[in-house]
């Protein structure tokens, strides 16, 4: 079948898609997230079926409902019974891997079905390119969601129910506060008062703050507005986990896995909520990190001593393709491109 007619249940048969959502850097991992992003529209549905490998593997083979087995595997001898014996062993060897591959097909679908009825419907918020999309949640946070992002949630939220939401893409998250008194170590908080967003291997988890997450290319990156946030890395082997602070920016990604941390003017990084870029004095070394971090580009400058000069002002575009001349313009440099490598030059 063409990849592209998959399903959930397809998605959750292929031998691939297991190994990809078993580790992300393998090949097999490395050609999915390629497949992925060359079709967007495929994306929930194997987002759905990558939740549900996750969710099988954690559950190490659940505890089912003994009537439910004794049920199922009667049918499955029943399906056998009617083999006949074949006098040679190696036809033996074929029933006997016929029965192994119908054991190993029950086991999923059992467990496919205790971890549906375990787990309620969902809801998708989605935006196709150029669309911004604001979602409000029925716990009263505000998600704020950028151009070919997909938001998922429970389709029923109470209020006992854990607030947990997936990402691919970016949003920004506006968190509303619920803990009725303090909580030292946010990841441990009680689920109802936590709030979790899972975007590719990060656990990011808050009580009530602003944040921007950004999980897209094999990178994904966590900028904080205001207040705290807990970013969990997680793996099959290892737990990684820190503290993110104001300003922070947390990174991850296929070919750095390992967390790592710097500071960043964040109102920069959430410009494009508003849809303009406000600098207030704003150094040229930021606008080049943040054409780093925000477009991919590779940015360099002729001369070392223009990194220092300072903008000021309001440009109303979020775009490469229209910012990068806006800034030329404001610094009297001379901005050159040649695919995805920018440079700065003194203009002549």
């Amino acid at each position: 079948m063409e990849l592209t007619r998959y399903s959930v249940d397809d998605f959750l048969l292929d031998e691939s898609f297991q190994a990809y959502v078993a580790d992300a850097e393998s090949a097999a991992g490395l050609a999915w997230q390629v497949w992925l992003r060359e079709h967007p529209a495929k994306q929930a549905e194997a987002a759905e079926a990558h939740a549900l490998v996750r969710a099988l593997h954690q559950a190490r083979r659940p505890a089912l409902p003994p009537r439910l087995v004794d049920t199922e595997f009667q049918r499955l001898q029943e399906a056998i019974r009617p083999v006949p014996a074949w006098p040679r062993l190696r036809s033996q060897r074929r029933v006997r891997g016929v029965v192994g591959v119908l054991s190993a097909l029950l086991l999923l679908f059992l467990g496919v079905s205790w971890w549906r009825g375990q787990h309620p419907p969902t809801v998708r918020y989605a935006t196709g390119a150029g669309q911004h999309r604001t979602v409000r949640l029925p716990d009263g946070s505000v998600v704020v969601l950028n151009a070919n992002s997909t938001l998922t949630t429970a389709a029923h939220w109470t209020a006992s129910s854990a607030r947990e939401v997936w990402l691919t893409g970016e949003g920004y998250f506006q968190v509303k506060h619920l803990a009725t008194k303090p909580v030292a170590d946010i990841a441990a908080a009680p689920a109802a008062v936590k709030f979790v967003v899972h975007a590719a291997d990060l656990d990011i988890a808050v009580l009530g703050t602003q944040f921007d997450v950004n999980s897209q290319d094999s990178t994904t990156k966590v900028v904080l507005a205001s207040g705290k946030v807990a970013v969990a890395r997680r793996t099959w082997l290892t737990r990684e986990s820190l503290l993110m602070q104001p300003g922070d920016l947390v990174e991850t990604s296929t070919a750095r896995p390992q967390l790592s941390r710097r500071q960043v003017p964040s109102a920069l990084y959430l410009a494009w909520t508003k849809g303009f870029f406000e600098f207030h004095q704003t150094p040229l070394r930021d606008i080049v990190q943040l054409l780093r971090d925000t477009y991919a580009l590779r940015v360099s400058a002729a001369d070392p001593a223009m990194l220092s000069q300072q903008v000021s002002g309001a440009v109303a575009v979020t775009k490469a393709e229209l910012l990068l001349p806006a800034l030329a313009e404001i610094l009297d440099l001379r901005v050159v491109r040649t695919g995805d490598a920018v440079r700065f030059e003194r203009a002549r």
